[in-house]
Formats: C-alpha cells, sequence, structure tokens
C-alpha cells in the first residue's frame, strides 16, 4: 500500500533523522507536472553558534513514516 501524506503531516525517513513537516506535492519542473510519489519536506537545525537553520528537501513517500510512529533517531536536532 503507498503511503498517504498531506501538508502539515510530521515525518521522518525510515532510517531516522529529524522530524519534518510535509510541505505538499513535489513540482517536477521537468516534467511540468506535480509528482505523484515525491513531497517537499521542512526541517529546522540549529547550528554550531546556536543560530536556527531551514533545510528544505524533497523525498520520495516511500522513504518517510509518519514521525509519530517513529524512535528513530533519538538524538536528532
Amino acid at each position: 500500500m503507498k503511503p498517504n501524506f498531506s501538508t502539515g503531516d510530521k515525518v521522518r525517513l525510515v532510517s531516522g533523522g529529524p522530524e519534518m513537516t510535509v510541505r505538499g506535492p513535489h513540482f517536477d519542473v521537468l516534467l511540468d507536472k506535480y509528482s505523484e510519489n515525491m513531497v517537499d519536506c521542512i526541517w529546522f537545525e540549529k547550528t554550531n553558534e546556536g543560530k536556527r537553520e531551514v533545510h528544505y528537501c524533497p523525498f520520495f513517500i516511500t522513504e518517510l513514516i509518519p514521525a509519530d510512529v517513529s524512535n528513530y533517531g533519538s538524538g536528532d536536532s
């Protein structure tokens, strides 16, 4: 069964890592359409200087799980 994530859902990578927020479906500029199997995610981390840094990346939905199901990466930022 294919996972279904909506804008605002909290997710993590299957392999662990920080909690991320789904921004929505990924727009593929080369195909000029929204991807059915990728979503854009955003998350924040603190730098060594204590500043907050934002990260943004598209992920295949098969790489993600709901954040509340995961206890992976207990030491994440």
